[in-house]
């Protein structure tokens, strides 16, 4: 099975035919499956994926509906002949290593510790010999918009000063895609093309190379790169410099995450991310068919997706029938899929959260074996990541859905997550996560989270002013009773940082909310008081009488004195 993540359908489309006849057997048949009849699931944790090489592959409908009737197309590059007609074209772009200060959309810097968890940077060492593709200047239509479109190289590999146990120095393999999607209808018209960048995802891993056979990538003088697992002490830290139209949220595979997003220049950022490697429980379930009916919430799930869809019957790939009586790919009816001997549900493509509650029961840890179809490698490992991925936000929350910027981080070791962010419901930020409570060795799993925001966002959500934040994380069980869980929040270069460790599952709710207190009031300074002179007292003034003869006057003032002549009376 292809374990990589969903991206558009670009595979060729198998579409059963049924015929009436057939129909009818098969409807009345609901237990006649065979003995061994199987219904399975899994929930792989490295749903990323490697892409052995750069890649540009689509589809010509050539004015058909029906997906079978499409022409699948694999191009060596833009101008390809061979996909000169398209209406969907996928371009999966594997960011080569920066080489000079002018190189954009590329890896920039690679870091990695050992347990000391100093991260110490590592030196570009090789690049795989697989298919590269061109830059190439995309045309939207006679008129269009012309959109730069960077080239893809191969997986990079980076030397650390750091010796491994033989004595070498240590290895690691960087494989950071770009996924364009362009889309031109046959009429070709003024402005009808279009291209987007649409997400990217990456990752970080220790490799060994030398000779021998090649399971996964090759080098220059046919030196291989194969992969191999991380100890768990290992801290990694990645930069690139991609296009600031990438905008939406990161998530991914890591923890005690940091995050940083700076402008390089009017059209690209310098995005880094850092983080511990995390182990991942990676999930499957087997039910025999026999047994359905004795789980009654996974019998409810199951007759309810093949009696309502949305997918049966329209030659969808989310499942799989194998062995099936009638040579049937694809069931239609639930009596259709009891007959079928093996029955597979691609989790990838499913709501996990609803997949997990129907499975829930009858899930184990497990680890995936490793998988190579010439186009898409999945590594054998011991479920101990480092990588991540990007997708655009498709919500409904104005706060969110900037798409001038990359918003945030969300990352967790919990096999089943929310790829986006939280959900803002009445004050409170609220994230789920799933996955069963002990691991391979059946000690018990603990969860960690990290959920790192841009602090403009979170301060959009609550209407906040510049004032500080002050948050508080809680950890909610499927009883809705309150885990006891280390939290931890700051905020530093324009991002809050929200993380709860150690909790415990199966379905548990995370949530944070954030409060602001009244600014601060600067008080008036009062004014130091200056010495005033003293007045002198007001003089008071006095009225007197002055006679001559007949003559009389009065004088007023402060020392009267009668004239010459005159006597005071």
């Amino acid at each position: 099975m292809n374990r990589s993540r969903r991206w558009p359908l670009v595979a060729a489309i198998v579409v059963a035919i049924f015929s009436t006849s057939t129909l009818a057997i098969v409807s009345s048949a609901e237990n006649a499956q065979a003995a061994d009849a199987q219904v399975l699931t899994d929930f792989p944790a490295d749903d990323f994926g490697l892409w052995s090489q750069s890649s540009i592959y689509g589809q010509d409908q050539m004015g058909f509906a029906e997906q079978s009737k499409w022409k699948q197309l694999w191009c060596t590059g833009w101008n390809d002949p061979a996909c000169s007609s398209y209406d969907n074209l996928f371009a999966d772009l594997i960011l080569p290593p920066c080489l000079s200060d002018t190189d954009r959309s590329c890896v920039a810097a690679v870091e990695a510790s050992g347990s000391d968890k100093v991260l110490k940077p590592l030196t570009f060492y090789q690049e795989s010999t697989s298919q590269k593709i061109a830059p190439y200047l995309f045309n939207t239509g006679t008129t269009g918009i012309q959109t730069q479109i960077p080239g893809g190289g191969g997986l990079s590999v980076w030397k650390s000063s750091e010796l491994d146990a033989s004595g070498n120095p240590k290895l690691y393999g960087v494989h950071v895609l770009l996924r364009y999607i362009a889309s031109c209808p046959a009429n070709r018209q003024a402005g009808a093309c279009s291209i987007f960048l649409s997400d990217f995802k990456g990752s970080v891993y220790p490799i060994t190379v030398g000779s021998g056979a090649c399971k996964e990538f090759t080098l220059a003088a046919n030196l291989c790169a194969n992969s191999t697992n991380f100890k768990g002490d290992e801290r990694i830290a990645l930069s690139l410099r991609l296009d600031k139209n990438l905008t939406g949220w990161i998530f991914g595979r890591m923890q005690n995450a940091d995050f940083a997003v700076e402008p390089l220049d009017t059209s690209n950022n310098k995005i880094r991310l850092e983080g511990d490697v995390t182990l991942v429980p990676e999930l499957q379930a087997s039910v025999p068919k026999s047994q359905i009916a004795s789980d009654p919430v996974l019998e409810t799930y199951l007759r309810d997706f093949f009696t309502n869809g949305p997918y049966p019957g329209n030659g969808s790939l989310d499942y799989q029938d194998n062995n099936t009586p009638y040579g049937i790919g694809h069931s239609v009816t639930y009596a259709e899929f009891l007959a079928a001997n093996t029955t597979k549900l691609l989790s990838i493509n499913f709501d996990k959260f609803k997949l997990f509650t129907a499975f829930e029961k009858h899930l184990k840890a497990y680890t995936p074996p490793a998988s190579n179809n010439g186009r898409n490698i999945m590594r054998d490992t011991n479920s101990i990541f480092w990588n991540f991925g990007a997708s655009t936000y498709i919500g409904n929350n104005a706060c969110s859905a900037d798409k001038s910027a990359l918003q945030g981080l969300v990352v967790t070791n919990a096999p089943i997550y929310d790829k986006g962010p939280p959900t803002y419901i009445d004050g409170t930020l609220t994230y789920h996560v799933a996955g069963i409570h002990t691991n391979v060795d059946g000690s018990l799993f603990r969860g960690r989270y990290t959920y790192i925001v841009k602090s403009t966002t979170a301060r959009c959500y609550y209407g906040f002013s510049n004032a500080p934040i002050q948050a508080t994380v809680d950890v909610i069980s499927a009883d809705n009773s309150s885990q006891v869980a280390s939290t931890l929040v700051s905020e530093k270069n324009g991002f809050i940082k929200l993380q709860a460790d150690n909790f415990t599952f199966s379905s548990p709710m995370i949530r944070v909310k954030l409060s602001q207190g009244a600014p601060a009031v600067t008080p008036t300074p009062t004014p130091t008081p200056t010495a005033k002179a003293t007045p002198a007292p007001t003089a008071v003034k006095k009225t007197i009488t002055c006679v001559k003869g007949k003559s009389i006057k009065k004088i007023t003032s402060t020392n009267p004195q009668c004239p010459a002549g005159y006597k005071k009376k």
